[in-house]
């Protein structure tokens, strides 16, 4: 893929730009929602986010470049969402971190599903490995710092292996139901399973870790 083609040309640096930017996106993501990406055009992005055909251009230098953005920016703003679910009220334990961390990627992907598929099967096609491994890492982050502050976590964890088992635990349940199943599965239901494959994973790896020397570390189920 020519990278030329992905990276926008005008970083929206004021509110009006932004808001254009955002309208593009949101014009795009609707229009692959109804029509599949192969069938959407600039031009009908332009005519649906209400901009000239010119002006489109001045901000993206074609659609895969607003494919890219638009995923970028969605996936950022869940692990924002993420964040602030995480910073909000008192002390928790883990089993109450799990539930409030899972609950915001499983409502928020169940929430808006096709647009989430949409989005989904499109971040396999634009988005560089680089990019990719960025922004997985920034969820990984979120859920390290979360179960950090935990009231009962459990020294003998490695905080970062299991941060990064846990997440992804979460976020292939989340993803598998939207791109594998049928259909769309209830998001309480959800829940409740992706709680317990992650609450079970942590147990787990705790008893693997009681049962080595005290001398090993434990890095976690692998």
């Amino acid at each position: 893929m020519n990278l030329m083609t992905v990276k926008p040309r005008r970083k929206p640096s004021q509110s009006r730009a932004w808001m254009t930017s955002v309208a593009i996106q949101d014009a795009f993501l609707m229009l692959v929602v109804e029509r599949g990406y192969e069938r959407v055009s600039m031009r009908n992005i332009a005519t649906l986010a209400g901009v000239g055909l010119g002006t489109l251009y001045l901000y993206f230098p074609g659609k895969d470049s607003i494919a890219a953005v638009t995923v970028r920016s969605r996936l950022r703003k869940l692990a924002a969402d993420t964040q602030a679910a995480s910073a909000a009220g008192g002390p928790r334990t883990v089993a109450e971190t799990v539930h409030v961390l899972a609950r915001v990627h499983v409502h928020t992907l169940l929430g808006e599903a096709a647009q989430w598929r949409a989005l989904l099967v499109l971040e396999r096609r634009i988005t560089p490995p680089e990019v990719y491994r960025d922004l997985y890492k920034a969820f990984v982050q979120v859920f390290r710092d979360a179960c950090a502050v935990a009231i009962d976590w459990p020294g003998e964890l490695d905080l970062e292996r299991s941060a990064l088992n846990a997440f992804a635990v979460i976020d292939a349940l989340v993803k598998n139901a939207l791109l594998v199943q049928d259909f769309c599965p209830d998001a309480d239901a959800l829940l409740q399973e992706v709680e317990s494959a992650v609450n079970g994973y942590f147990q787990r790896a705790l008893e693997r870790c009681r049962v080595v020397p005290a001398s090993a570390r434990c890095p976690g189920l692998q």
